[in-house]
């Protein structure tokens, strides 16, 4: 049995049984089939934490998926999307055996960034409050059609303008999300105006935090990054998501000593190195700390 990974990236994912990809660089799966929901039920990566190299986008078309992305649980029904950005650190853990969703992932090279930058700028906040949105039937309904179409022209192996056609289709996902996502009765109107910038605070902590975390676990160096002072940011982070900033910078780090160690990549001493402890003696207290165990304990559960 291959061993849980612990960077995700597009060549394992286009392993799946179930998968089908163009040149290992946009893959597909999904379970709107009995063929691949018996498939689907085993993927190897659940229930252990990976760290994306691709941007990924979930639709649930009926039942539930369950989902932890950046140390926050979702919970997809009927009509949700999940949008995971690349860099984010996400954890299948199941889905109900009725359920059929529909997985697109793929790398930047098939996605070409829209002309409207005041929409780029509301998607992007909007993604970073939220990355779970909900759908009209209608613009589900849309969205699986493009998303047959796609698996249907990766079939075309004798057509050498595929990858074209499954950038015009991305194209096309991207500018539905601009209309689903940023209509003037969508949520996007909470993360806007004078009341939203504690929202905005927290959005950016979380953001740095994610970016620099395996560097530095101190609340000072996001708070001088963020331009505030220690104990304003602690209070806003724990006033959004009743959750105090350290609670998230040892959360992430704690996540991906998990997914380091479950890898099996790397030894104690080197994973120390990368998350920058002093040594690994400081980190394995750390660990048996937050985690209730040694390293060596949790990797061989």
């Amino acid at each position: 049995m291959k061993q849980p990974y612990l960077n995700l990236d597009l060549i394992h994912l286009s392993t799946e049984s179930s998968a089908v990809h163009l040149e290992k660089e946009f893959i597909l799966m999904d379970s709107l089939d009995e063929m691949t929901k018996s498939t689907n039920s085993n993927w190897e990566f659940i229930n252990h934490p990976v760290k994306l190299s691709f941007t990924t986008v979930i639709f649930c078309v009926k039942g539930r998926i369950r989902i932890q992305l950046n140390l926050q649980n979702f919970e997809l029904t009927a009509n949700d999307i999940l949008i995971a950005q690349k860099g984010a650190i996400g954890e299948y853990q199941g889905m109900d055996s009725n359920a059929q969703i529909a997985v697109i992932a793929f790398t930047s090279e098939y996605f070409q960034a829209v002309s409207q930058i005041e929409e780029t700028m509301s998607l992007q906040r909007r993604l970073h409050a939220s990355p779970l949105c909900h759908l009209t039937s209608e613009a589900m309904n849309e969205s699986i059609t493009l998303y047959r179409l796609m698996k249907a022209k990766i079939a075309e192996t004798n057509n050498p303008f595929r990858k074209g056609a499954l950038i015009g289709y991305t194209q096309v996902l991207t500018y539905n999300a601009y209309n689903y996502l940023l209509a003037p009765d969508s949520d996007e109107k909470k993360f806007k105006g004078k009341g939203n910038r504690q929202q905005e605070l927290y959005n950016q902590f979380l953001k740095e935090v994610q970016n620099n975390y395996t560097k530095e676990r101190s609340i000072t160096y996001y708070a001088n990054l963020l331009c505030v002072t220690p104990k304003y940011l602690s209070r806003v982070v724990h006033q959004i998501s009743g959750r105090f900033a350290s609670d998230w910078i040892t959360d992430f780090v704690i996540l991906e000593a998990k997914a380091m160690l479950k890898s099996r990549k790397y030894t104690i001493q080197q994973i120390a190195d990368m998350l920058n402890f002093a040594n690994q003696s400081f980190f394995g207290r750390y660990f048996k700390d937050k985690v209730g165990c040694s390293p060596s304990e949790y990797q061989k559960k």
